[in-house]
């Protein structure tokens, strides 16, 4: 019975395991579908500009600053910095980032001081110039937006135990108790096994443990 328990727990420890490492989430990005108009009527600003520049923020972050030629709504410089939740070590599902150089329409949302886009705001300069009302030149000064910076050694806080590592560790302990009873079992019924040894065979008149009993009359007399 220890054996066969060992082996179900080695058996739940292994689906446990492949289930753990299949199950791993590959998220998409989920938008609500809008129109042209629909986005530039929720959009805090949109415009038509090039891509001049980028600097990666982390791994996961990047701000790319466009040169600003048309304002379609919102009030924007010469330059805007938007912050894009995407960079060379993955980010946001939604991120976007656009190729350097390259003339696109942009619409924005507030992020704090700043600006963000998106993958679902995207849109083509055709169909937003068909919705929106014909672009304004921009403000000579650039967009007072925010430009986030990362601290040199900013602290990292540590992710701690999701509940899947917590499963596999009691499934590991399990495993581990169930091993240690069947092999405790296997070693009690051997050590119980009497030991191989000379057994010795007693003579039916022979009392156990002592010498062997003598007629009082094959006893030697007294010497004179």
């Amino acid at each position: 019975m220890l054996r066969a328990a060992a082996r179900l727990s080695v058996v739940v420890l292994l689906a446990a395991s492949a289930e753990f490492v299949t199950a791993t989430p590959c998220s998409a990005c989920s938008c609500i579908p809008r129109t042209p108009k629909q986005l530039l009527h929720h959009a805090d600003a949109a415009f038509v500009g090039t891509v001049v520049a980028e600097q990666p923020i982390d791994t996961t972050t990047t701000v790319q600053t466009f040169a600003v030629q048309g304002v379609f709504k919102g009030a924007l410089g010469a330059t805007v910095n938007v912050i894009e939740p995407i960079g060379s070590g993955g980010g946001s599902t939604c991120g976007i980032a656009y190729a350097l150089g390259a003339r696109v329409a942009v619409v924005l949302s507030r992020q704090g001081d700043g600006w963000t886009t998106d993958s679902c705001s995207l849109v083509s300069l055709a169909d937003l110039e068909a919705v929106a009302p014909s672009p304004v030149p921009p403000r000579p000064e650039p967009s007072p937006s925010a430009f986030p910076t990362v601290p040199p050694f900013a602290p990292v806080a540590s992710p701690g135990l999701g509940w899947p590592a917590v499963v596999l560790g009691l499934l590991v302990g399990v495993a581990g108790i169930a091993l240690a009873l069947s092999l405790g079992g296997r070693s009690g019924r051997t050590h119980g096994r009497p030991a191989p040894g000379p057994v010795e065979v007693e003579g039916p008149d022979q009392p156990p443990g002592g010498p062997p009993a003598t007629d009082p009359a094959d006893r030697p007399g007294p010497t004179r």
